[in-house]
């Protein structure tokens, strides 16, 4: 009788937990997918490279990013890192980001664009791993990265902090007596704990998922002026996507879920100065 009546509660939890999983995954709203126009981007960064030692360094740099067809600026990032080789072959780093965002939004009473700059903090940790054939170097790099946000914001319309991993598998032709030096790389970004909406934050807790959140390819060259001062000229092609939840303030219901999709084209210059 015992053991009857403890599998009758089981079996009655048991139904219990899948009638509100299917209720968390049953939204009010379906899922509204969203493509913005392709945008054309700019960035430009200046990089201080201090060796410290024969396998550490430190580096501080200084990035300008503009968007919207490079018409506005979009992020300001200051960075300082370091970067320390356990191998010849193998790599590590860490770095923080001050970074400036801008965030425009239209007033609807006044019809005036009105522009807010709100602060980020990144913390960077990667690691490295290279190989090289002949005059070709090959490379793969695992970066984790934490994205803080300083404002305010509701745990069910943004994750603070975002975690995402960056893959990037990059090769290298060295020519022969040439200070041009020319490469090409993919990068994949996985976000590992976005936020998923719930049919209302007040009853439901936080839900997350993965997904591949952005894809890059890249093609450049370096350019070595001297042993102090190089340049790196790159084009960038981005295939981005997010998900994004938005919850009335009051009773924290859903009233938007959408699926936004867009694709960049970046183009960018480096110089590095070595000391």
């Amino acid at each position: 009788m015992k053991l009857s009546l403890r599998l009758l509660t089981l079996a009655v939890a048991l139904m219990t937990c899948t009638s509100l999983l299917a209720q968390q995954n049953t939204l009010p709203l379906p899922l509204q997918e969203v493509k913005l126009d392709d945008d054309v981007q700019m960035r430009a960064r200046a990089i201080l490279d201090i060796p410290l030692t024969k396998s550490l360094s430190l580096e501080w740099s200084e990035q300008v990013r503009m968007h919207n067809n490079v018409s506005d600026v979009d992020k300001i990032l200051s960075t300082v890192g370091v970067g320390y080789k356990v191998l010849p072959w193998l790599k590590l780093g860490a770095s923080y980001s001050f970074v400036n965002v801008r965030d425009a939004e239209m007033n609807t009473v006044t019809g005036v664009e009105e522009v807010e700059w709100k602060m980020r903090h990144l913390v960077n940790v990667d690691v490295t791993g290279s190989y090289k054939v002949g005059r070709v170097k090959l490379s793969l790099r695992e970066r984790l990265r934490a994205n803080f946000r300083a404002d305010s914001v509701n745990k069910y319309e943004h994750t603070n902090p975002l975690l995402t991993l960056r893959s990037r598998l990059k090769v290298a032709y060295d020519i022969r007596q040439c200070r041009w030096e020319p490469y090409a790389y993919a990068e994949l970004y996985t976000t590992l704990n976005a936020v998923s909406a719930v049919p209302n934050y007040k009853q439901y807790a936080p839900a997350y998922k993965q997904y591949m959140n952005r894809l890059r390819f890249a093609v450049g060259t370096e350019f070595k002026i001297n042993n102090y001062h190089r340049l790196d000229f790159y084009y960038q092609y981005q295939m981005n996507q997010s998900y994004d939840a938005r919850y009335k303030a009051n009773k924290g219901d859903l009233k938007e879920w959408r699926h936004e999709k867009q694709n960049c084209h970046v183009i960018g210059l480096d110089y590095k100065f070595k000391l």
